[in-house]
């Protein structure tokens, strides 16, 4: 035995790492071989911007926004649903959103910032796609006539 320090130590200790260490040692040195190997883009394919892509597609095959026409004076069908907007939203909306746009389970709708955009065209997407937050989509419940209805009275009492 040898003493350095006040320690001693053996001397087969200084030649040979323990047989535990050894086979730790060796196992993790081929699991990070296999890993790199198995999980590398050149054998698997993979790739982060194949996702986007991917991702980005299915993305802008389920959404379609509909356009919003803007017009000087109001229509008939813009009057209607002027008229029609109040009682859907109270139907369909009130009861997450608020009497008042004052939030509840869902989010405040008369807020300064609309967390998914602040132009109409955001407000008619929300509510025709819905969100991944929770907000249900309502296309299969309302015609595009009614979720636009939705939409021009909840962006009307939007606070800008």
């Amino acid at each position: 035995m040898s003493e350095y320090d006040g320690i001693e130590e053996r001397e087969e200790g200084k030649s040979k790492m323990p047989l535990g260490m050894t086979i730790l040692f060796a196992g993790l040195i081929i699991f990070g071989l296999c890993y790199l190997y198995l999980f590398s883009p050149q054998t698997t394919g993979w790739s982060q911007l194949t996702q986007y892509q991917q991702h980005s597609e299915a993305l802008k095959q389920n959404v379609t926004i509909p356009e919003v026409k803007k017009t000087a004076q109001p229509g008939e069908s813009e009057v209607a649903s002027a008229a029609l907007g109040p009682a859907l939203y109270k139907e369909n909306c009130a009861m997450c959103h608020g009497e008042n746009f004052e939030g509840g389970i869902g989010p405040v709708l008369g807020g300064p910032k609309f967390i998914y955009g602040n132009t109409l065209a955001d407000y008619i997407r929300v509510i025709g796609s819905g969100t991944k937050n929770g907000m249900p989509s309502f296309s299969s419940q309302l015609s595009t006539e009614k979720i636009r209805a939705v939409a021009n009275y909840a962006f009307s009492h939007h606070k800008k």
